[in-house]
């Protein structure tokens, strides 16, 4: 039709005259022709709209704008959007007011559904047009709703926008709660979308599929069932026509459960934990948004994704078992497996690149030596070795297995002084100190991983006296005794454990020619005191004619040595005391302090138990080099970046500020890290 001289193709208009409103006024959607325009100067920007527009109140520049808007398609991005309400009340009224009294008119429904679905697309972004237009829709599907087919289907697709959870997907909640059927995993996933008191925080935007796979394997079997409370399913319907009255519609068959107070905490919960497992993932994928599928990335990953990584994971595992074939531990260059990391620089790994590989070479079953988070070096160019693991392989070192490679360590360096180390005695050492130590049976696989990689890396004493002559009498002693202890601890001392601790005791600054007397004084305080009465073998009986001496036990065959386990288990606990002046030995960086904060019962807001006392750690200090911030996290069994994100975030959502900052060194914001820890 022409209207003003505009042509205006598509039709779904009221043009004409006379046309009340529902409420009793003009209709404000009817177009007038008898009305004046101004063609020359349309007003294209709405300055003279009100907020509640009526075609028969605005200015003529305004009809004018409004009719070249419709004459040209209706689809303007760039139109203003009182103009877009102004159609949108006609299609209001079709629905609503006109279609329901005149039966030809309901063939004009689908086509305004439609018509309303492309104006979302257009003008959705306008969150006014966008609320408006999306309850119509809703009231819409409310109207001609089928719950059991709603349920029977897959869920309501999650919308990036949205203001209101869609009818649909209530409907099939209060079908599954109405029939006791637990709800799909897929439609929980869409619950917790669209629930209005469920935050989708960045990880659930940002790395979609990571999260619905994850949220799929986390959510419990055979799922949520809300119950059936007395609540119904209703929408309550604000026309944006002012001439069209608000209306309830509900549906009296079906509960509404989306609030559920049981089932949101379930909820909320759940996509709490898999936001947080996916949190450094996400950040990462933030700071290198082409970097999925990369293996840094996979690192990054929960243990259960790990398997759909990418391309570079699978690469990477050909590889290896390539490597490894059917053996336990083979040697290998360290430049072969830097190769594999993408931002790695050739010579040499970070200790934060190296954490981030070891962690991933662990979930493929494979160990590495040295690995930088159990006190070894970042990966360089050199030897290296790979072993098989299990999952239950530790990723910090213990007491025990820092004192095992440090006093290891020292062994190799002293025995290569001689040449080089004999099989036998890389049996000798590795079944001593295992013994000795108590390590667990992971501990024993990565030790033996520990010494093939020291063997291999022809660990020399250059240097190494220079080094110990830093300690002084009181910290040397106290090494030299614990390396006797380590010695006695199997009640068999031989001449090659003398001839090594000789060694050591001349590097340590100790006598050596003490050495033999000091053994025997532990053994002998480890035996029994001799008798110095007659002892009673077999009690005497009335009549017998002698008494044979009772064959040895097992015990006295030993030569009749028995140790004292609890003297031995007191001397063993120095072994943390011990380690740590070892491991001064064989490492250039500044020694980290001593950590007297350990997580504590009690979060640091909201913070989980390793964060809580990572943080509490740093405390200590005002700040902290980045090699000391990585071997604190190392002791946590946190990521280093990861963590200060995570850290982070729980500072900025309690007092707005960042709490720990900087690459080089990372500093402490001690407002944040008061307001943190009161």
């Amino acid at each position: 039709m022409e209207v003003g001289g505009y042509a205006i193709p598509g039709g779904m208009l009221y043009v004409g005259s006379g046309l009340r409103a529902a409420t009793g006024d003009v209709e404000p959607a009817l177009i007038d022709p008898a009305l004046r325009i101004n063609k020359r100067n349309p007003d294209l920007c709405g300055q003279g709209m009100d907020y509640w527009p009526s075609y028969s109140t605005i200015p003529p520049a305004c009809r004018a704008a409004y009719l070249a808007w419709l004459a040209g398609g209706r689809s303007d991005p760039r139109a203003y959007i009182g103009y877009v309400f102004l159609y949108f009340y006609g299609l209001e009224r079709l629905v609503l007011i006109d279609a329901p009294r005149h039966a030809p008119l309901r063939h004009g429904v689908p086509a305004a559904t439609a018509e309303v679905c492309r104006l979302l697309q257009v003008y959705g972004e306008n969150r006014s047009f966008g609320s408006y237009a999306s309850s119509f829709l809703e009231l819409l599907a409310m109207l001609d709703l089928d719950p059991p087919a709603t349920a029977a289907g897959p869920p309501p697709e999650r919308a990036p926008q949205h203001w209101e959870a869609p009818v649909a997907l209530r409907a099939g909640l209060g079908w599954f709660a109405q029939h006791g059927r637990p709800v799909p995993a897929d439609w929980a996933l869409a619950w917790a979308w669209y629930h209005p008191s469920i935050y989708a925080r960045t990880p659930q935007t940002r790395c979609r599929e990571e999260f619905d796979a994850l949220f799929r394997i986390r959510y419990p079997q055979p799922g949520l069932r809300p119950r059936a409370g007395r609540t119904r399913l209703g929408l309550y319907y604000r026309p944006a026509s002012a001439g069209i009255p608000s209306r309830h519609v509900e549906l009296p068959d079906v509960p509404d459960v989306l609030e559920q107070a049981a089932p949101t905490r379930k909820l909320a919960q759940l996509v709490d934990a898999v936001t947080g497992e996916l949190d450094p993932y996400s950040r990462w994928l933030g700071r290198h948004p082409e970097g999925r599928g990369t293996l840094a990335a996979a690192a990054l990953l929960p243990n259960e994704l790990i398997g759909h990584a990418g391309a570079e994971l699978n690469v990477l595992r050909t590889w290896l078992d390539q490597r490894l074939g059917g053996r336990d531990r083979v040697p290998v260059n360290a430049a072969e497996l830097i190769e594999h990391w993408p931002t790695a620089r050739p010579d040499k790994m970070t200790r934060a690149e190296a954490v981030s590989f070891a962690q991933l070479l662990g979930r493929l079953g494979v160990g590495v030596e040295p690995d930088v988070r159990l006190l070894g070096p970042p990966l360089a160019p050199g030897p290296a070795v790979l072993f098989r693991i299990d999952a239950d392989a530790p990723h910090v070192a213990s007491p025990a297995y820092a004192a095992a490679t440090t006093l290891m360590h020292l062994a190799v360096a002293v025995g290569a002084a001689d040449g080089s180390v004999t099989p036998d005695e890389h049996d000798h050492l590795l079944r001593h100190l295992e013994s000795a130590l108590h390590l667990t049976g992971a501990e024993r696989r990565r030790l033996e991983a520990h010494l093939d990689w020291l063997l291999v890396s022809e660990v020399k004493l250059t240097g190494l006296k220079k080094r110990l002559g830093v300690l002084d009498v009181a910290q040397g002693a106290a090494i030299g005794d614990f390396l006797l202890t380590v010695a006695v601890a199997d009640g068999v001392i031989s001449p090659g454990e003398v001839r090594t601790l000789t060694k050591i005791y001349k590097l340590l600054g100790l006598d050596p020619q003490s050495v033999p007397a000091r053994l025997h004084q532990r053994l002998t305080a480890a035996r029994p005191a001799p008798a110095t009465d007659p002892v009673t073998v077999r009690p005497a009986r009335a009549g017998s004619a002698g008494y044979a001496i009772p064959a040895a036990t097992h015990r006295q065959a030993q030569a009749g040595l028995v140790l004292d386990e609890a003297a031995i288990a007191a001397k063993l606990a120095e072994t943390a005391q011990v380690s740590a002046l070892l491991a001064d030995i064989f490492t250039e960086d500044e020694p980290l302090a001593p950590i007297d904060e350990r997580p504590g019962t009690d979060p640091v807001a909201g913070l989980d138990s390793a964060h809580s006392g990572l943080l509490r750690a740093m405390a200590a200090r005002p700040a902290w080099s980045q090699a000391d911030y990585v071997a604190l996290a190392q002791q946590f069994g946190v990521l280093p970046a990861g963590a200060l994100d995570v850290m982070n975030d729980a500072a900025l959502e309690a007092c707005g500020e960042p709490v720990a900052e900087g690459d080089d060194e990372i500093e402490l914001n001690p407002e944040a890290l008061q307001e943190l820890l009161r």
